[in-house]
């Protein structure tokens, strides 16, 4: 079989209408994420820039001295960069162009599940989507690893309907990519691992041949390439990872941040992210969850291995993390995104398909079913706008802006710090003219100069040194405040009191 065949045997034909459907999305999506892309950068962008993106190649390819580099997503910021110079655009665009990416990439998926138009309609929502916008925002890599994963579930999907050498070497190229941009795609394939063992497991059981799906070698020679492939990329790397990720270990217990190691916490901190986004997801959000749900089991009746990779992929993460005794970070499930829509929107239509029916009987009126789907699809889309227009009403953290009021309004004389986790930032990024503020300087203040210090992520800084905290409180006073859309993303401006 051609490349091309291959192509279209996966992606389909899909019409004029729906082609010309499907291109608007896209222009849609790509202009959602051009808005705004400009915007402040915050702590963990910074830190990719200061810290990876600007490194020589050789330096960039070799040095992984903490988990905040995204490898893959280093490299493509940093041809960005070197493309169109050095800017908060040109660092994420590689993560709006993924997001995009991914977009698309997800329509033969939904369309497998759901047919055309529902496809569409949840393409049209992750192109509107305030998460998706978000993380395309984000000069990180999980855009990208959304893209990586999305890409290798098709190929495992089709890999499973049919013997073909081509689509598992595909798969293993994208396995190393999607593990090449973060580590945690281990996770989401370690699901397809668990549904290939139980493949090859009932193959035995069942006596069935090697026709039989997934029950082959190719799945495994696929799976064992991509692995190798990860070595070999990570190889100039390995010797920073051990220790990088012993510190983690050893820290975990201890930091500030050790409570985002446990579930429930995870799960309290997720709602209520998603409640503080506006009053009416106190109505949007269980309506949403109760249509997942009933949307994974409409999936799950239709293609169980599509259900299966994005609901294993879950408690593997969640084991995983537990196991080593590190950060359940919400984002590490970003990844299921795209599913989550798909599971909305199936949960919507096989309600519109249970109640159509019975309200034709009573009204005797004809294509309820597809009226409903119009007005939910509406309803949802229409939802989706007041969300993505909160992601432009500041930016992630603010931390230019704050750098901006106090440069304007302190006097020549003043002293300008930073205070806790943002002094790397904000002094080595947007205030090389800044001091640290240390708990040493704080205890010597004698009120003979005025000082002005940011702060962001309180809750860490307070949590780092508690005794100093009180002390800095003691003798500062709370000028300004400025929103973030981030999770605790806000920047505060302290002035010292007079003495």
């Amino acid at each position: 079989m051609s490349a091309g065949a291959m192509k279209r045997d996966i992606v389909g034909d899909i019409g004029a209408q729906a082609a010309l459907a499907f291109l608007a999305i896209i222009a849609i999506a790509i202009l959602v994420r051009a808005i705004g892309l400009g915007s402040s950068l915050w702590y963990d962008e910074i830190a990719t820039l200061l810290g990876f993106v600007r490194l020589p190649f050789g330096e960039l390819v070799s040095n992984f001295s903490t988990l905040n580099n995204h490898p893959l997503y280093s490299l493509t910021a940093k041809l960005s960069v070197a493309v169109f110079g050095e800017s908060a655009a040109s660092l994420r665009l590689p993560a709006a162009l993924f997001g995009v990416a991914a977009i698309a990439a997800f329509l033969p998926v939904a369309r497998r599940a759901l047919g055309l138009w529902p496809a569409l309609l949840t393409i049209l929502l992750l192109a509107v989507s305030y998460h998706q916008v978000w993380f395309s925002q984000n000069a990180r890599g999980y855009t990208m690893l959304l893209f990586w994963t999305t890409l290798s579930t098709i190929l495992f999907l089709e890999g499973a309907r049919r013997n073909d050498a081509r689509i598992w070497a595909a798969y293993g190229a994208v396995f190393a990519a999607a593990m090449y941009t973060h580590l945690s795609a281990g996770f989401y394939f370690a699901a397809h691992g668990v549904i290939y063992a139980a493949f090859l497991l009932n193959r035995f059981i069942r006596k069935q041949g090697a026709s039989a799906p997934l029950a082959g070698a190719y799945p495994f020679f696929g799976m064992a390439f991509g692995v190798a492939l990860t070595l070999l990329v990570y190889a100039p790397m390995l010797g920073d990872m051990g220790s990088t990720f012993a510190g983690v270990k050893e820290a975990a217990p201890n930091a500030p941040l050790a409570k985002w190691s446990d579930p429930v916490f995870v799960l309290q901190n997720l709602f209520n992210q998603f409640l503080a986004l506006g009053s009416f997801m106190a109505i949007a959000l269980p309506a949403a969850i109760v249509f997942a749900l009933y949307g994974v089991y409409a999936i799950w009746k239709k293609d169980r291995i599509l259900a299966a990779i994005y609901l294993l992929q879950i408690p593997i993460t969640v084991a995983a993390l537990e196991i080593a005794d590190m950060r359940l970070w919400p984002r590490y499930f970003f990844v299921e995104i795209s599913f989550l829509y798909l599971a909305v929107v199936a949960g919507v239509e096989a309600a519109a398909v249970a109640i159509g029916p019975l309200v034709e009987k009573r009204v005797r009126i004809a294509g309820v079913r597809d009226k409903l789907m119009i007005l939910a699809a509406i309803a949802m889309v229409g939802g989706s706008v007041p969300l993505l227009l909160r992601n432009y009403a500041a930016p992630k953290q603010d931390l230019a802006g704050a750098v901006a009021m106090v440069d304007r309004e302190a006097a020549s004389n003043d002293l300008t710090t930073v205070y806790g986790v943002a002094a790397e930032p904000v002094i080595g990024y947007f205030a090389p003219e800044w001091s640290e503020l240390t708990p040493a300087m704080i205890r010597e203040m004698n009120g003979d100069r005025r000082i002005w210090s940011l702060v962001a992520f309180r809750e860490q800084v307070a949590a780092a040194d508690p005794d100093a905290w009180a002390l800095f409180n003691e003798k500062f006073s709370l000028h300004a405040q400025l929103p973030g859309t981030l999770g605790g993303g806000a920047v505060f401006i302290y002035v010292s009191k007079p003495s």
